[in-house]
């Protein structure tokens, strides 16, 4: 009965992990989290209500979507500290999406039609779970999440300059934002400027000494207070005004079929924006903090999270990158943390909103940009130019994509040229001939070992990849050209497939090409170390025949004794010039 309980209970874990994390939760983890959690629901409430102004619906919608979000994805979602909620990036491309559908409808309008984004975009998270899609998180590389992040790290800070400078943003393009802004410098209204100006300086100045401090919340409250006392909007400073404290509505948008054709595009290309920055950012804090993120169940936390907020009439939502990294810094440890700030955040949006009247936008605007700065991924850039600069150049392409073609589409692009990178690379992969060291079992590197030697007459080469149709002519030229410059004359030609893990029909072939040439030449033609997937291909194709049974070896070391007995030499190593791949290239 025990047994059954506990198998139960796994596999209800299993599904929600929200339950596992209860089930396991430990007391001394609970100052932390309750710390974070009043932490994150300070920085929530300033960054619902600018999401929600950058999607156009009423801005208490940010508070209650940041809310539910919260507490279907502590309940659904895999991570333990990943925060999800109203976002720049999700805000922004819902704007975008929704700004041709609307078509000069009101308020209520909008607000539908935001609802069923969220509602479309859960479904297909939903979709994407139960399809066991989480193998897309793989095609997600370290460079690739450099340039996302510094994309839209600066898609978040274009969407702010206007507000900074208290003009009106019209567009919803970076590079349209930016000529916005720069166009129109001449009406920049100055006290705005100083104050948002004075905001970041702020903002920075506690990030550095006050760390702890929750800096966003700090600033809502002094500089209401200030707006208030000075009366700042009399002298041309917006402020956030009336904001409705009405409870959420719960229930399906008023829409149409149309409307529902009209954003499926948008839905699909955030259900995936949202699915590749949220697990991105919580598999960050996953090897951070040793535990695996279940890349399949994190469609199903996203899908949670939107379903829920489009019930209640609320936008799209995602992970916040800003937000995990104040969880994460702040010591939290399980999803508690989300819990206790949905209900803060709650009860602020029911009782709580008109404290926010007199809330100047320009802080709203620093607060975003001063979190979107810290997003900015400058140093790994650096990192991946002096390591590797193929990577850098993708980062960078990554960044480029996402800021002038949209967030998708720079993913998409990343990826295509990741797999264009490994599919060079997996056309002329690095090989090597194989020599003996004295003093030093096995055979190694000649060209990484100036003092292993070659064997006169005996070529034993070794391909570290897998043979496939792309690379297949790359191995018989390098297979000419060895044969070609050795010196004596090659009588044996050993394959080493130890790293040959598979091999396609087009590279059978090419094979059978490069025994048919050695044959030729009166070179014997064997293979040492084939893995099981290889020696099945080479029967199936024909090839272990034609090569011979006993030309099949089982280490490259029986190989050359085969090649050494028959002559009496019982030498291991000597006497012929080396001969390395890189006289080959």
């Amino acid at each position: 009965m025990k047994r059954t309980a506990a198998l139960a209970a796994h596999g209800l874990g299993r599904f929600l992990p929200g339950v596992e994390q209860a089930r396991t939760y430990e007391r001394r983890w609970l100052r932390a989290d309750l710390l974070a959690a009043l932490t994150v629901g300070a920085m929530l409430v300033p960054q619902g209500l600018a999401y929600a102004q950058i999607v156009g619906v009423r801005p208490v919608a940010g508070l209650y979507a940041g809310a539910f979000a919260m507490l279907a994805y502590a309940l659904f979602g895999p991570s333990r500290h990943l925060m999800v909620g109203p976002e720049a990036g999700a805000a922004i491309l819902s704007a975008t999406a929704l700004a041709p559908v609307v078509a000069g409808g009101g308020p209520e309008r909008l607000a539908s039609l935001a609802a069923l984004l969220a509602l479309m975009v859960g479904a297909l998270s939903l979709l994407g779970g139960l399809c066991r899609a989480g193998a897309l998180a793989d095609f997600l590389s370290r460079p690739i999440l450099i340039g996302y992040v510094n994309g839209a790290a600066l898609i978040i800070i274009g969407s702010q300059l206007a507000r900074m400078l208290g003009l009106e943003r019209g567009s919803n393009e970076f590079a349209g934002q930016l000529h916005e802004v720069a166009a129109n410098l001449g009406r920049t209204h100055e006290p705005t400027l100083v104050l948002g100006l004075s905001i970041v300086v702020a903002l920075v100045g506690m990030r550095r000494f006050l760390p702890r401090w929750p800096a966003p919340l700090v600033m809502v409250v002094l500089t209401t207070l200030v707006a208030w006392w000075f009366q700042l909007e009399h002298g041309g400073v917006k402020v956030v005004g009336p904001i409705a404290a009405a409870a959420p509505a719960f229930g399906l948008p008023s829409v149409g079929f149309d409307d529902v054709r009209a954003l499926l595009p948008a839905a699909f290309s955030l259900a995936l924006v949202n699915y590749a920055s949220s697990v991105l950012a919580g598999r960050i804090q996953a090897d951070h903090h040793g535990y695996r993120l279940d890349t399949h169940q994190e469609f199903l936390g996203q899908a949670a999270a939107n379903l829920l907020t489009g019930l209640t009439q609320g936008f799209p939502v995602t992970g916040s990158g800003s937000r995990t990294a104040v969880n994460a810094s702040m010591r939290g440890r399980t999803q508690l943390v989300g819990v206790v700030a949905a209900v803060a955040v709650g009860v602020f949006s029911l009782f709580l909103t008109p404290l926010l009247t007199k809330l100047p936008l320009v802080t709203l605007g620093a607060i975003v940009i001063v979190a979107a700065v810290y997003m900015l991924e400058v140093k790994p850039l650096v990192t991946l130019w002096r390591m590797r600069p193929v990577e850098a150049v993708l980062a960078a392409v990554t960044t480029l994509g996402v800021l002038f073609l949209g967030i998708l589409q720079g993913i998409l692009i990343a990826v295509t040229l990741s797999l264009v990178d490994l599919i060079r690379r997996a056309a002329h992969p690095h090989d090597a001939v194989l020599g003996e060291r004295e003093g030093l079992p096995g055979w190694h590197d000649v060209e990484g070992h100036a003092d292993a030697e070659t064997i006169p007459g005996l070529v034993v080469y070794r391909f570290d990849a897998p043979l496939f149709f792309a690379n297949a002519r790359f191995l018989r030229e390098q297979v000419r050209h060895l044969v070609a410059a050795s010196h004596p004359p090659v009588r044996w030609f050993v394959l080493d497939a130890s790293s040959v893990f598979d091999l396609d029909i087009t590279a059978a072939e090419g094979l059978e090409q490069v025994r048919h040439a050695l044959a030729d030449e009166d070179i014997v033609f064997a293979v040492a170390q084939a893995r099981a997937p290889m020696r099945r291909m080479l029967k199936r194709s024909g090839l272990t025949a034609r090569i011979g049974e006993e030309r099949l070896f089982p280490t490259v070391g029986a190989a050359v004794r085969a090649y050494l007995e028959p002559r009496g030499d019982t030498r291991t190593a000597g006497g012929g010039e080396p001969v390395s791949s890189s006289q080959v290239h």
